[in-house]
């Protein structure tokens, strides 16, 4: 079997809200409870290698950069000498003691081109005292807001930035908080407010949404074109606007005419993928899909969900359903509506309602398996494994399918 590292990722955004960079956690296995070195650290360090190459590190991160978990063992056993500095910023664990080897190991990757980072830092005399001698090579400081007072956070934000030094504001968990940083200058953002906004409006959402989810669990479902094309029939505007995408590409030696002539030209996976890019396009976004953190999360939720669910029952509907699950599990955010508005609108099954709405059934056992996947809770994620029959080994593919399938256009 192909060795595979675990991954999961956290969006760090800029002042603008727009992705700066990402977080990386590795793992030996998703259900570890430890990082992913712990013997033969040269040889594990060409396995985490391998794998980004494989999966793609322009197709996880983009253009971004990433942050990446250092532990003691893994800066003094000169783990990363192996990764690009241009790309990757290693970020120091607050388990870390700023000793003489420390100090060493840190201004030989600051030579050596990588940018630092501190991680959840705690404003304090003793702290500033203690990791001063490492400043000089420091290009980042994640302010933990749960750990630091108000106070505490201004005074950094001064301080920092007067080293020329970047501060990050995470555990950033309402718009209050985000507000408060960017008064107080912080550079960037990282938490779980960005990824579930919080609620404001009661707007009702309209007939396309709905008739873009069925037509998206109908192709997940591996339903026939020809059942495909008489269910588009209920959607007129959708045969208009797909008609109209096709034909602008000029590739065609006539206009294509028929939803049948379209649905034979443009094939189940660019439908896939047209009607995401609809669902997330709808006007309550105010943004571009591409450049939402929502979108490639809520898109890559979906294809996670979807390949459990095939793992758990391949003979059922179950991994539609999920993958419908793990692209609405995003929506309230997206659309700036709680699910209890929001699902009325929709003709969603009575399971899929009660996973989004309570997190019941199976599906809500998927979706509760991602929250945790996405902020690395270890007993969680064992918790929900054992439950769903789940092997590490199958876990760790799922994940990994589904970032090559979500980065791969």
């Amino acid at each position: 079997m192909e060795t595979l590292a675990y991954l999961a990722r956290q969006p760090i955004l800029n002042r603008n809200g727009k992705i700066f960079a990402y977080e990386l956690l590795f793992r030996d296995s998703p259900l570890s409870e430890s990082a992913v070195i712990h013997n033969g650290v040269q040889a594990t360090a060409q396995v985490l290698e391998n794998v980004l190459n494989n999966i793609g590190l322009s197709k996880l991160i983009g253009n971004h950069k990433a942050f990446v978990n250092c532990s003691r063992e893994m800066l003094c056993d000169n783990l990363f000498c192996l990764l690009n500095p241009d790309r990757f910023v290693l970020e120091i664990l607050e388990t870390v003691t700023p000793d003489e080897a420390i100090i060493r190991a840190l201004e030989q990757y600051h030579k050596k081109g990588f940018q630092l980072a501190l991680d959840d830092f705690v404003y304090t005399p003793e702290t500033i005292e203690q990791w001063a001698p490492v400043f000089p090579y420091i290009s980042y400081v994640k302010m933990d807001l749960v750990e630091n007072t108000p106070k505490n956070r201004a005074l950094a934000a001064a301080y920092f930035k007067a080293k020329g030094i970047s501060i990050l504001a995470e555990k950033v968990e309402t718009e209050f908080d985000f507000q408060e940083c960017l008064k107080e200058g912080y550079d960037f953002f990282q938490g779980f407010f960005f990824a579930k906004p919080e609620l404001v409006t009661t707007r009702k959402m309209d007939s396309t949404t709905a008739a873009i989810l069925d037509l998206l669990k109908k192709l997940k479902s591996e339903s026939s074109l020809d059942e495909i094309s008489r269910a588009f029939e209920n959607y007129p505007e959708l045969i208009h606007k797909l008609l109209s995408y096709l034909n602008s590409s000029n590739s065609f030696k006539k206009p294509l005419m028929t939803i049948q002539e379209a649905l034979n030209q443009i094939g189940v996976d660019h439908l896939n993928h047209w009607l995401l890019l609809l669902l997330y396009a709808r006007p309550e976004m105010g943004e571009s899909p591409q450049s939402s953190p929502l979108f490639q999360n809520a898109t890559h939720r979906a294809r996670f969900l979807e390949n459990l669910g095939k793992a758990i029952d391949p003979k059922s509907d179950f991994s539609a359903k999920a993958f419908i699950v793990g692209l609405m599990s995003r929506m309230d955010a997206l659309f700036k509506m709680p699910f209890q508005n929001i699902l009325p609108s929709l003709s969603v099954d009575k399971d899929i309602q009660e996973a989004l709405l309570y997190k019941n059934g199976r599906l809500g056992l998927l979706l509760r398996l991602a929250d945790a996947v996405e902020l690395d809770l270890q007993r969680e994620i064992l918790a929900c494994s054992k439950e769903l029959a789940l092997s590490p080994d199958l876990l760790t593919q799922c994940i990994h399918d589904a970032y090559i399938w979500i980065m791969d256009d």
